[in-house]
C-alpha cells in the first residue's frame, strides 16, 4: 500500500467529516446559547438524567455487534452482522418496553420514550459503521446535519408553546428523522438464526465488549443521577449543560477522526499502524491544547459574557472538567484499537476499575457534601485512566507493529 497515498485519503476522509462537525457543532452551539432563555436549571436536570439513561444504555442496544461490522471480511458479512445487530436491538426493545411497565408507577412517564431511543440507536449505529466501511461520509455528515436541525427545530417550536418536556421531544424528534433518513442505504431485517451464527463468531463481542462499554458509559453518563441524590437539581442542571457546551467542540474532531481511524486501522493490510496512530494522537494534543488552556483559566468569564450571573456557575463547572475532556480528546479516537485488536478482556477491566474509581470520587464528594471535590475526583480519575490507556495503546497494543 502507498503510505503518501493512504496519508492522503486519511486526511481527504477526515477534513470532509470534520467540516460536517463544524457546520453541526455551530449550529449546535448557537442553539445551546438561546436555551437559557427558555429553560431553568430543573429543566437542564430533568434532559440530562433522562439522556443519561439513554447514553449509559445504548450498549445493550447491538450487544456491540455494531462495532463488528466493520470488521466484516466483506459487504456481504457485514449485511449478516448488522441484521444481527438489528435483531438484538428489537430483542432489547421489547426487554426495556417490559421492564418499564413494571415499574409504571415508580419513574416519570416521560421516560416510557427510553425504550424507543434505545430501538433508534440500535438501528442507526451499525448502518452508520456500515456506512463508515463504505467511506460514504457526506452520508454521515447529512445524517448529522438532520439530526441536529430537527433537534433544535423542534425544540424551539414546542418550548415557545410552553410544552412540557420540550428538550426529551427535541432530542427524539432529532433521533427518528436521522434513523429514517440512513435507512435509505440499507435496510436491516430481524434474523434470529444469523445472529445465532455471529453471535457464537464474535462472541467476545457481546460477551466482554457489551458489558465493558456498559461499565465505562455508566461511569461516565451516570454523573447527573449521582450528583441529583447527593446535591441540588439546580447544580445537576448547571453541570448538564456545561458538559452539553464542551462536548460541542470536543466532538466535532473526536468523532471525525475516530471514525476514519477505525476505519483505516481495521483493514488488515495497514502496514503503518503505529505511525499513523502517534500522528492522530499529535494532531489531537495540538488542535485541543489552546482552547483547553483558554477555558482552564477563563472558563467562569466566558460563561459570564455569554449567559447571566447565574449561569457563570456552569463555567466554573467547566474549568473542572476541561483537562480530562482535553486527554480524553486526544484518547478518544485511538481507542477503538482495542476492538480491532480484541483486546476486549483488557477492555472490561479497564473499565471496571474506571467504574469503580468514579462511583468512589462522586461518593465521597456527595458525603463531604463538597460538589465541587466530586467533580474535581471524578476529573482527575479520568485523567489518570486516559493516560494509562494511551499507554497501554502505544506500548502494548502497537509495540510489535
Amino acid at each position: 500500500m502507498n503510505t503518501a497515498s493512504d496519508n492522503t485519503s486519511f486526511f481527504k476522509n477526515f477534513s470532509l467529516l470534520f467540516t460536517g462537525l463544524v457546520v453541526v457543532q455551530i449550529i449546535n452551539f448557537l442553539f445551546s446559547l438561546i436555551l437559557p432563555k427558555y429553560f431553568s436549571p430543573a429543566n437542564f436536570a430533568e434532559f440530562g438524567i433522562f439522556t443519561s439513561v439513554v447514553f449509559i444504555l445504548i450498549e445493550v442496544a447491538n450487544a456491540k455487534l455494531d462495532i463488528v461490522v466493520m470488521l466484516g471480511k466483506d459487504e456481504n458479512e457485514s449485511v449478516k452482522i448488522l441484521n444481527a445487530a438489528f435483531t438484538v436491538a428489537v430483542l432489547a426493545f421489547f426487554i426495556l418496553l417490559l421492564i418499564e411497565f413494571l415499574f409504571l408507577f415508580f419513574v416519570p412517564k416521560i421516560y416510557l420514550l427510553i425504550p424507543f431511543s434505545i430501538l433508534l440507536y440500535g438501528i442507526h449505529q451499525p448502518i452508520l459503521v456500515f456506512i463508515n466501511k463504505q467511506e460514504k461520509y457526506s452520508a454521515i455528515n447529512l445524517f448529522r446535519v438532520i439530526q441536529v436541525l430537527t433537534t433544535c427545530v423542534i425544540t424551539l417550536a414546542l418550548a415557545i408553546q410552553n410544552i412540557e418536556h420540550a428538550l426529551i421531544w427535541g432530542f427524539m424528534s432529532g433521533l427518528f428523522a436521522a434513523t429514517v433518513y440512513v435507512l435509505k442505504f440499507v435496510q436491516p431485517k430481524f434474523d434470529f438464526e444469523a445472529t445465532k451464527e455471529i453471535w457464537a463468531q464474535y462472541d467476545q463481542f457481546p460477551k466482554y465488549g457489551t458489558w465493558s462499554s456498559l461499565l465505562n458509559n455508566f461511569s461516565r453518563n451516570s454523573i447527573p443521577i449521582l450528583l441529583s441524590g447527593f446535591f441540588s437539581q439546580q447544580m445537576v442542571g448547571f453541570y448538564s449543560y456545561a458538559t452539553r457546551l464542551l462536548n460541542a467542540p470536543t466532538g466535532m474532531y473526536t468523532s471525525a477522526l475516530g471514525q476514519v481511524y477505525f476505519k483505516k486501522a481495521s483493514e488488515q493490510a495497514h502496514p503503518n499502524l503505529k505511525k499513523s496512530t502517534q500522528k492522530v494522537i499529535v494532531f489531537t494534543f495540538l488542535i485541543s491544547i489552546l482552547p483547553t488552556l483558554f477555558i482552564l483559566f477563563f472558563g467562569k468569564e466566558l460563561f459570564f459574557s455569554l449567559f447571566s450571573g447565574e449561569w457563570m456557575e456552569a463555567g466554573k463547572i467547566a474549568q473542572y472538567l476541561i483537562l480530562w475532556y482535553f486527554l480524553g480528546v486526544i484518547a478518544s479516537p485511538v481507542s477503538s484499537l482495542l476492538d480491532i485488536k480484541h483486546k476486549l478482556k483488557f477492555e472490561f477491566g479497564f473499565n471496571a476499575v474506571l467504574f469503580t474509581s468514579r462511583i468512589i470520587a462522586i461518593t465521597i464528594g456527595g458525603y463531604l457534601h463538597d460538589f465541587y471535590l466530586s467533580l474535581l475526583l471524578f476529573s482527575v480519575v479520568g485523567m489518570l485512566m486516559n493516560i494509562y490507556l494511551l499507554y497501554y495503546i502505544n506500548y502494548h497494543i502497537l509495540k510489535n507493529d
